[in-house]
């Protein structure tokens, strides 16, 4: 028997649809991505903040630029909800 024909009998052999999910599993798994993406939202600030902190490093930004920049992701952070 070939490679081909030896795996589409082994495919044959797999049933069509998995078995459903238990929901408390369903349930613990969106609790975990919830939370891992809390977290991971507040780390991405915290580095946003890292990076903004030297903006008027850069020449020709200054304090009312800065101010603006800063504040303008703080207002797109607010309104993200993932």
């Amino acid at each position: 028997m070939g490679k081909a024909a030896r795996l589409k009998k082994e495919r044959a052999k797999l049933p069509a649809h998995p078995k459903p999910m238990e929901p408390v599993l369903i349930e613990a798994y969106n609790r975990g991505r919830a939370m891992g993406c809390k977290a991971q939202r507040e780390a991405d600030i915290e580095q946003l903040m890292k990076i903004l902190e030297g903006i008027e490093d850069i020449v020709g930004i200054g304090d009312k630029t800065a101010w603006k920049v800063r504040e303008f992701f703080l207002l797109q952070f607010g309104q993200t909800k993932s």
